[in-house]
């Protein structure tokens, strides 16, 4: 049976789309970043998937289907971020609540003794008017009534940080002996499947918090992290919707992940993503051919202490004809 070519252009489209998401969410070696790892960006931009939130009683949380809104404009690692806000009445009450992401044959133990988090306010939020945090190690959050699963008793996140500043990042470091077992089964962090933020002093002010890189780990000592190389040879090939971005391994132990940062137009170079250590290789969705990029990259640690950048590389994208759309699915 004959198949038209503009169908041909077309499926072959929607094929490359699809390896090109694919490439970008299944590094084929980071199997240890995600023994720590609970949130890092969304797929997704509007909301992110594996959360959950609501609000009673007069109290406020803000959503989206349901689920947490993604932060774009604001974020410690690219392109996006969490973003919690809320407004805490007396005689209601608010919980939002970030998964663990169950992807198929992830391991069921995540590794470290600390639960990690970053936190952005717009304007400042002193102590007592942060949020309550809760951590349950069952995937159904809180509902565990019947499963030998548990959650811990609250824990007052401004306890760990203090007062939050505007418009500054401050890390959130809580000893996960700290939370002790609320439920009839014994709370198992290493099992942590749900990271819940839970209303704390009704203060009837809207608040807004953003939230990126939650995990979990270990303190590690600074003289343990050398300074990292800047990625080298990195090159870019452009196809009809996107660019392909390949780049020469980092070899460090305290490497956790590579920043991209692009220029469109020959503006600024923005970041727009990461990629974990272990996969040198980012694929870019532009969208249309007859789009000119340049791309950079710096080499992260688990400070989120950077290299240098590297230097540039350059691609546009390009109508294909079907042998090299052949090519590229190849």
């Amino acid at each position: 049976m004959s198949f038209p070519t503009s169908n041909f252009l077309s499926a072959c489209g929607l094929v490359s789309l699809l390896a090109v998401f694919s490439l970008v969410v299944s590094p084929a070696r980071a199997s240890d970043y995600y023994r720590h790892v609970i949130f890092d960006n969304s797929l997704t931009a509007g909301a992110y998937f594996n959360s959950r939130g609501m609000a009673n009683g007069g109290s406020y949380l803000e959503v989206k289907d349901r689920r947490l809104p993604v932060e774009t404009r604001t974020f410690l690692t690219p392109p996006n971020a969490l973003r919690l806000q809320w407004e805490s009445r007396p005689g209601g009450g608010w919980e939002a609540e970030v998964r663990v992401d169950g992807y198929r044959n992830r391991s069921p133990e995540l590794i470290g003794h600390n639960l990690y988090f970053w936190c952005y306010a717009p304007s400042a939020i002193t102590a007592g008017d942060l949020p309550l945090i809760v951590l349950s190690d069952a995937g159904e959050g809180l509902k565990v009534a019947g499963l030998p699963a548990s959650f811990s008793a609250p824990v007052p996140l401004g306890t760990y940080t203090g007062d939050i500043p505007a418009s500054r990042w401050v890390q959130a470091r809580i000893p996960l002996a700290e939370f002790s077992t609320a439920s009839i089964y014994q709370f198992r962090p290493q099992f942590l499947r749900d990271v819940v933020f839970h209303q704390g002093r009704p203060d009837g002010v809207r608040h807004t918090l953003i939230l990126d890189e939650i995990r979990v780990g270990d303190d590690s000592p600074e003289e343990i992290s050398p300074s990292l190389s800047v990625p080298a040879h990195v090159r870019a090939m452009g196809y009809d919707r996107h660019v392909d971005v390949r780049w020469d391994p980092v070899k460090s132990p305290a490497l956790a992940r590579y920043i991209i940062y692009r220029s469109l137009e020959g503006k600024a170079f923005e970041p727009i993503g990461i990629q974990l250590a272990g996969s040198e290789r980012y694929s870019d969705f532009l969208g249309k051919a007859g789009v000119t990029a340049q791309y950079r990259l710096a080499a992260s640690d688990w400070h989120y202490r950077t290299s240098a950048l590297s230097r540039p590389a350059s691609a546009s994208t390009r109508e294909l004809n079907d042998d090299e759309l052949l090519t590229m699915l190849e």
